[in-house]
C-alpha cells in the first residue's frame, strides 16, 4: 500500500470513529436530554475510552454538535481571508465557522443532529467556552488582516479593534442562524442569503421604530 492510500485509509478510519462517537452522543441526548448525559455515558455507548473520546472532541457539546477540535489558528484564518480577497470577509468567516460542523459524510448522523436540535434548540448555545475560543481566534486574525488591508474594512469610522470584535461576534451569530435554518428546512441557505436576510430584518426593525 503506497503512502497516499495508507493516509486515505487512516482518514476513513478516523472519520468512522468520529461519527460513531457523534452518533452515540446524539442518541443519548435525544433519549435523556443534554444535561442527562455524561462523557462517560457516551464512551460506554460508543465502546471507547475517555482518552479516545478526547482525541476527537474537546467536550460533550463538541461531540453533540460535531465540532472539530482543530479550528484554524489566527495565521491560517488570515491565509483563508487573503485567498478569498474578492469575497466579503464576513461571508468567508461564516464559512470558516460553519466548516466546524461535520461535513455530513454520514446522513444518519446528520438526521440525528437535526432531530436533537429540533427537540432542543438550546443545544446551539452549548459549548460556550469553545465558541469564545473561536471568536478570539477570528478577532485576532481580523486585526492582522485589516491592519494590512484597510481597503477591506467595513466599519472605517471605528477602530480596527472594535471592527474585529463586531465581526467575530457577527460571524458566529450568522453561522448559528444559518445552521438553525438548515435544521428547520430542507436546504441550507447560502452565506450571502443568510447575511442579507438578517440585514433586511434589522432594517425592518429600524423602520418599525421610526
Amino acid at each position: 500500500m503506497d503512502g497516499a492510500a495508507s493516509e486515505g485509509l487512516r482518514y476513513r478510519k478516523k472519520l468512522k470513529a468520529r461519527l460513531a462517537v457523534e452518533r452515540a452522543a446524539l442518541e443519548l441526548v435525544i433519549e435523556h436530554g443534554f444535561d442527562g448525559v455524561t462523557v462517560e455515558d457516551i464512551c460506554a455507548r460508543a465502546e471507547i475510552s475517555k482518552k479516545t473520546f478526547f482525541n476527537y472532541f474537546s467536550s460533550k457539546a463538541s461531540a453533540v454538535m460535531g465540532w472539530m477540535d482543530a479550528f484554524p489558528d489566527e495565521a491560517r484564518i488570515v491565509e483563508i481571508l487573503e485567498e478569498r480577497a474578492q469575497t466579503c470577509y464576513l461571508d468567508v468567516l461564516v464559512d470558516v465557522v460553519g466548516a466546524r460542523l461535520s461535513s455530513g459524510a454520514d446522513e444518519s448522523v446528520m438526521e440525528l443532529r437535526r432531530e436533537a436540535l429540533c427537540l432542543m434548540p438550546q443545544l446551539f448555545f452549548q459549548g460556550q467556552r469553545d465558541i469564545l475560543a473561536v471568536q478570539h481566534s477570528i478577532a485576532q486574525a481580523l486585526r492582522l488582516l485589516l491592519a494590512d488591508h484597510p481597503e477591506r474594512r467595513m466599519l472605517e469610522s471605528r477602530p480596527i479593534e472594535e471592527e474585529a470584535l463586531v465581526a467575530s461576534s457577527t460571524a458566529i451569530s450568522l453561522a448559528r442562524t444559518r445552521a438553525i435554518l438548515h435544521v428547520r428546512g430542507d436546504d441550507e441557505p447560502s452565506v450571502t442569503d443568510t447575511r442579507r436576510m438578517i440585514a433586511n430584518y434589522l432594517l425592518a426593525g429600524d423602520a418599525a421604530s421610526a
